[in-house]
C-alpha cells in the first residue's frame, strides 16, 4: 500500500502544479495556444533529457535483465490493451478513436516524472523502455487504425525525439561512454523541469476546453474507465497468470514502474493521429483531459491492486 499512497501525493502535488497552469490563462498571463509551445519544449529538449540522462549509469548484468524485462513487459501491455480494445468494439460500438484511446497511455508527459518522484531515479531508466514499443504500436498500428491505410510514416517513427533519445542512451550504456560533467549538469536541470513544464501543460490544455461539456460526456467516463482501469486490471491479472513474478520475484519494482505507465491516462498522440487522420481530434482532446483528471485517483488504485497481487 506504500507505493500507492506515495503515488496518489506525487500525483496530487503535481495536480496543484496544473492549476498554476490553468489559473496563468485565466487570468490571461498565457494563452490557450501557449500549450503548443510547451508541448515542443517538452518533445524537443525535456524529455529527451530525461530519457537519456537515466541511462547514464554502469550497465551491471541485473540491470540489463531488469531494462530487457521491462521492454518485453511493455510489449505485454500493448498487446493485451490492443486486445481488449478490439474485444470491446462491437460491444461499446467503438470507432477509431475510442479505440486508440484505449489502447495508448500517456506514457511521456506524465509517467516520466511520476515514476522518478515515486520509484525513484534507478526506475526512471526501466520505464524509458516503454517508449520503443509504445512509438511503434501508435505511429505503425495506430496510424493503420486511424487511417485505414497499409501505409507506415516511418520518418515520424525514426525521427521522434524520444525513440533518438533512448537510442542514444543505449548507446551510451553498452559503450560506458558519458557526457562531460558541464553537460550533464545542463540535462540535469531539464530533467528537472519536466515534471512541472508536463503538469503546467495539463494546466493549459483543461483551461482552453470547455470543463462543463466534458463532464457532461457520458461516453467519455466508459471510455476514461476503459483505459484507467479496465485494461490496467487486466494487465495485473494476466502477468498474474503468467506467475512471472512468483518465478522471478526481483523483477516486481522493475514491473511497477511499468504498471504506472500502463495505467496511465490517455495518451496526446491519440489527439495527433486524429489531427493527420481527420478523425474527430476534438473528441480525442476532451478523452485526454478527462482521464488526465481521474487519473489521480485510478492510478494509486491500479498499483494498490498491483501490490495486493505482488507484495513490493
Amino acid at each position: 500500500m506504500g507505493y500507492s499512497l506515495i503515488l496518489l501525493s506525487k500525483l496530487t502535488s503535481m495536480m496543484l502544479m496544473a492549476v498554476v497552469g490553468y489559473v496563468l490563462v485565466k487570468v490571461r498571463v498565457l494563452k490557450e495556444e501557449d500549450s503548443s509551445v510547451l508541448t515542443g519544449l517538452l518533445v524537443y529538449a525535456l524529455q529527451p533529457c530525461l530519457i537519456f540522462r537515466s541511462m547514464q549509469i554502469d550497465l551491471t548484468p541485473e540491470r540489463a535483465k531488469g531494462f530487457a524485462a521491462a521492454v518485453v513487459f511493455a510489449f505485454c501491455c500493448m498487446i493485451i490493451a490492443a486486445i481488449a480494445a478490439n474485444l470491446l468494439k462491437r460491444p461499446f460500438n467503438l470507432d477509431a478513436v475510442d479505440m486508440t484511446t484505449l489502447m495508448f497511455a500517456n506514457v511521456g508527459n506524465l509517467v516520466l516524472p511520476v515514476v522518478a518522484m515515486t520509484l525513484g531515479e534507478e526506475m526512471t531508466f526501466y520505464c524509458s523502455g516503454f517508449q520503443l514499443p509504445f512509438n511503434l504500436f501508435v505511429w505503425i498500428y495506430g496510424y493503420i487504425l486511424m487511417s485505414g491505410r497499409g501505409s507506415i510514416p516511418w520518418r515520424r517513427i525514426l525521427l521522434n525525439p524520444n525513440l533518438i533519445a533512448l537510442f542514444a542512451g543505449l548507446l551510451g550504456l553498452l559503450s560506458g561512454l558519458r557526457v562531460p560533467a558541464v553537460v550533464d549538469t545542463a540535462m540535469e536541470n531539464f530533467h528537472e523541469m519536466v515534471a512541472g513544464t508536463s503538469m503546467m501543460l495539463v494546466g493549459v490544455v483543461i483551461a482552453g476546453s470547455d470543463l462543463k461539456a466534458i463532464l457532461m460526456n457520458k461516453r467519455a467516463y466508459i471510455i476514461s474507465a476503459g483505459r484507467l482501469l479496465f485494461i490496467p486490471i487486466l494487465t495485473i491479472l494476466c502477468l498474474y497468470a503468467s506467475g512471472f513474478l512468483s518465478r522471478c520475484p526481483e523483477y516486481t519494482p522493475v514491473l511497477m514502474a511499468i504498471m504506472i505507465a500502463a495505467s496511465a491516462p490517455a495518451a496526446s498522440s491519440v489527439i495527433q493521429l486524429s489531427v493527420l487522420t481527420g478523425h474527430d481530434a476534438a473528441k480525442a482532446g476532451v478523452y485526454n483531459v478527462m482521464s488526465t483528471l481521474f487519473c489521480v485517483i485510478t492510478m494509486p488504485l491500479v498499483i494498490f491492486l498491483y501490490q495486493m497481487f505482488f507484495p513490493v
